[in-house]
């Protein structure tokens, strides 16, 4: 029988070796669309080389995720890099530089403007192109509608959305030739019914919380990065490519669709030899708020103060016991009116 110290040490030393897949969020890559969906073409081509030069190894999103959830580890240091809408400076401006660098990435499409040959988007020729070299085209709805915020007052609204990303799946599966069971949520909305039934049909489904990916986070809501607008840049990026998940049971998470406008999280923590649990900090829509500490490893967080209706976010870090990196959980959380 192994004893209690090797036991120890055999886990201290595969979580050591573990290594998180950080996935980052793109939509333009321009000069001239809007400054929070957009990354400058100068900032993406140093954001790619300096991937690279630091030794990170990007990886195919579906197969990379599919490796976590089935409970295998990443070996070396991994970023999946995801496109949502499928706006045409992904084909134009992001693609040829995926390409020279052998890169690959995930587009989620927003199939019916490009049906219907809207400007500013890619073409189905295009979209075809690219998934012949390097690109996965994943669903993100036919027309990126707030698929739950009606979810309270309108008894036609999961029938809705079920009908919704069936046929952007079919129409991708038509236009693609091969459809993977990956889907994002538009703005990130989702609620747990809707999750519940993305889980039931296959899908691995992203949100846009930020956060890492790990053995215990929920496959029908994974944490993406913002990478444009002001965390284009490398000093801003730098704790989000190398921060691990903090080690919870994610699933756990309260419905993120309330009526509740002071919404709160409570959080079990696992025990954990590196990340350091008593300098936890949380912001609610980027500022610092008060944490209720339950115990040792369990803690308690909501805003001050009612929210308004709408989006609100909610971000946990605790750095490691060294300083750094930062062990991260998000939650996302739409408030709609209660009638």
């Amino acid at each position: 029988m192994l004893s209690k110290k090797l036991i120890s040490l055999l886990l201290f030393s595969a979580s050591t070796h573990a290594q998180p897949l950080n996935i980052l969020l793109y939509h333009h890559v321009a000069e001239q669309t809007p400054h929070s969906t957009s990354t400058r073409l100068v900032h993406f081509q140093n954001q790619l080389d300096h991937f690279i030069e630091q030794g990170y190894q990007i990886v195919d999103l579906e197969h990379a995720t599919r490796q976590i959830q089935q409970g295998n580890v990443l070996t070396r240091k991994s970023l999946a890099l995801t496109f949502d809408d499928g706006f045409s400076s992904v084909c134009d401006i992001a693609y040829p530089e995926l390409k020279k660098r052998g890169l690959p990435f995930t587009v989620f499409v927003t199939t019916d403007p490009i049906d219907k040959g809207y400007p500013g988007y890619c073409s189905w020729s295009q979209l075809k192109e690219m998934s012949e070299n390097g690109a996965t085209i994943a669903n993100h709805t036919t027309d990126h509608a707030h698929l739950v915020s009606e979810a309270f007052t309108n008894t036609e609204w999961f029938d809705d959305a079920k009908t919704n990303i069936i046929q952007a799946q079919n129409t991708i599966e038509r236009r693609i030739g091969k459809a993977p069971m990956l889907f994002a949520y538009p703005y990130g909305e989702y609620n747990k019914a809707l999750k519940q039934w993305l889980n039931e049909q296959g899908y691995v489904s992203f949100g846009q919380q930020s956060g890492s990916v790990g053995s215990t986070s929920d496959f029908q809501a994974l944490p993406r990065f913002n990478a444009a607008g002001h965390y284009a840049s490398l000093t801003s990026l730098r704790n989000k490519i190398t921060a691990s998940p903090l080690l919870f049971d994610y699933s756990e998470l309260p419905d993120p669709l309330t009526t509740n406008n002071r919404p709160s999280v409570t959080v079990t923590l696992q025990p954990s030899n590196e990340a350091y649990y008593p300098h936890l900090q949380c912001f609610f829509n980027g500022k610092p708020i008060e944490v209720e500490w339950l115990s040792t490893t369990k803690f308690s967080a909501m805003p001050p103060t009612p929210q308004s209706n709408g989006r609100h976010r909610l971000n946990c870090t605790a750095p490691h016991r060294n300083g750094s990196p930062y062990y991260w959980m998000s939650q996302q959380w739409l408030i709609i009116p209660s009638n």
